[in-house]
């Protein structure tokens, strides 16, 4: 519950006030800016929509009921919100942007960090010890997109939060729905 509390305050204070457009814009002139090798080296493979339905799969492994409803509803819920909000993304908005993948459609909400978060939570709940990894992994995933000029930082929060939130509530729903099943009356005669 913490972290739906601080992704909330997070979202309302990117949305709220009229510091989110500088924050958004000098964060990505920050991030954008940059050359990293890592990143430039890995663009063809993580760059892609395969990759982040890959990524966004990839605890099918270890909980695949959570992972497949988790998986479609977070695509869902970012293609719903592309076309609702109908953003730019930013080499289509601001001409100093290095434009160094590819991208289609509408910015916000980010579907690389939502599948990224999304699978990061589940992997998470299986190794919890592992838990700093799983989420390092994401945050890199996410920030990629913010490098690679296709995202803003709050296309990558929003994307983010989907995914986490959406994996943890499906969760909850299975698991509660599992604890249900285990549950049984016995209705035998002793005498």
């Amino acid at each position: 519950m913490k972290e739906f509390l601080v992704i909330t305050c997070l979202m309302f204070l990117l949305f709220s006030s009229s510091y989110a457009d500088n924050f958004d814009v000098e964060f990505l002139k920050a991030v954008n800016a940059q050359n990293c090798k890592l990143y430039d080296f890995s663009k063809d493979f993580i760059a892609t929509n395969i990759f982040a339905g890959a990524v966004g799969l990839s605890s099918v492994f270890v909980a695949p009921r959570i992972s497949l409803v988790s998986a479609a509803l977070t695509a869902m819920e970012v293609y719903l919100l592309k076309n609702i909000l109908k953003r730019p993304r930013p080499f289509q908005r601001y001409a100093w942007v290095i434009q160094r993948a590819k991208a289609k459609g509408y910015s916000m909400p980010s579907g690389h960090a939502a599948m990224a978060f999304e699978s990061a939570y589940i992997w998470s709940m299986n190794f919890p010890r592992l838990s700093p990894f799983f989420y390092l992994v994401a945050t890199w995933i996410s920030v990629s997109r913010i490098y690679y000029g296709v995202h803003y930082p709050s296309d990558v929060l929003v994307g983010a939060a989907i995914g986490y939130l959406t994996s943890y509530f499906v969760a909850c729903m299975i698991n509660l729905d599992n604890s249900k099943k285990k549950v049984s009356l016995n209705f035998g005669w002793s005498f």
